[in-house]
């Protein structure tokens, strides 16, 4: 019986039970164009966005149960954006939901959300030359909120807040100024059902750092009056210190090799004669990883060490998702962006030691 005992009391087993609330949900943001650049005055604009969706509370799963009142989203998004040369937009949307403060029945929460949309008017030198902003009819799509939410009837919710949605192409195709559209969002959610769950497994976690290697690929676009198109390759080696299951700093070094450097010095000099010193570029970067189950929300920020010239800040910035499709291989997509203006999409596939 005692080494019955002491083995039971050996295990650490962490058992989270509950019932995770789904809801049926509905939105509406008015809000405006911001012109944040001179070249796009012309189009603001008051607007405003409709969106529907179904979300879920995630507290008892293994990774919901590391923050305060987590849930997901799904939804389709439309916004209207008040001009006819800025048209309207259709859009899939996914987000993450993350308790910030709790009153009693009410919570302050961030949201934040990406997807993919569809602009149905950019910029066309012929027939829409005002538009200045968007070049292409597929852009990506971010938004981010600060929401007072509260509790109605035990089941249903209203949410109201501030929130400010971005689309742009990431300088897949110019132009690419892109729109920002700050709002006012007030959202009603429906409870669609309770569902029990539990989940029981062995608490082994202990801070460690994980190892790995990414090759990335992007494309952009570059000279508004000609556009020129650029394909940008690299690795990338990261160190993954784990200080929480759901939470890890990451650190490391990038390679890329990017033609646009000499372009910029020289836009009739042939690319496939751009030698490799004249498109390497090497910087060191560091950041931070929250964990959403399979899906990795990542922030970090960049120095060059090495680049060719002046053309890029010394500081770079990277946002984006990792997906791990097992224990090993991941998928990536980050935007890298130089204090606000879009550089390249970057594309990559990741091998974790």
């Amino acid at each position: 019986m005692r080494r019955i005992l002491c083995y039971i009391a050996c295990l650490v087993v962490l058992v989270s039970k509950g019932q995770d609330r789904s809801y049926l949900s509905a939105s509406y943001t008015p809000g405006f164009l911001l012109a944040h650049r001179a070249d796009i005055k012309n189009l603001a604009a008051h607007n405003y966005g409709l969106e529907v969706s179904y979300e879920k509370e995630k507290s008892t799963s293994d990774w919901g149960s590391h923050y305060a009142k987590p849930s997901i989203g799904y939804g389709l998004l439309y916004y209207n954006l008040g001009r006819e040369v800025t048209g309207h937009a259709f859009g899939l949307m996914t987000h993450a939901k993350l308790n910030v403060v709790s009153f009693k029945n009410s919570n302050l929460k961030f949201r934040m959300g990406a997807g993919l949309a569809y602009l149905t008017e950019k910029f066309d030198v012929y027939s829409n030359r005002r538009n200045q902003a968007i070049g292409s009819h597929l852009n990506g799509s971010m938004q981010f909120g600060l929401l007072y939410h509260h509790q109605l009837l035990e089941k249903d919710y209203i949410e109201v807040g501030i929130s400010i949605s971005h689309y742009s192409n990431a300088a897949f195709k110019v132009p690419n100024l892109g729109y920002n559209i700050p709002s006012f969002t007030i959202r009603y959610g429906l409870g669609a059902g309770k569902s029990d769950s539990s989940s029981t497994y062995v608490s082994s976690f202990s801070k460690h750092t994980d190892w790995r290697g990414t090759f990335i690929y992007g494309k952009k676009q570059r000279n508004f009056a000609q556009p020129t198109d650029f394909y940008n390759f690299g690795v990338q080696l990261r160190g993954i210190h784990y200080v929480k299951e759901v939470r890890a700093w990451r650190f490391g070094i990038d390679y890329t090799l990017d033609k646009t450097y000499k372009y910029s010095e020289d836009q009739l000099y042939p690319l496939d004669s751009v030698t490799i010193g004249e498109q390497s570029e090497v910087a060191v970067a560091g950041g931070f990883q929250w964990n959403l189950g399979k899906v990795d929300v990542v922030a970090e920020m960049g120095v060059y060490i090495y680049k060719p010239s002046v053309l890029k800040n010394a500081l770079s910035q990277r946002m984006g998702l990792v997906y791990a499709f097992n224990d090993h291989l991941s998928a990536q997509g980050m935007l890298r962006f130089h204090r606000g203006v879009a550089d390249f999409f970057e594309i990559g596939l990741g091998y974790t030691l």
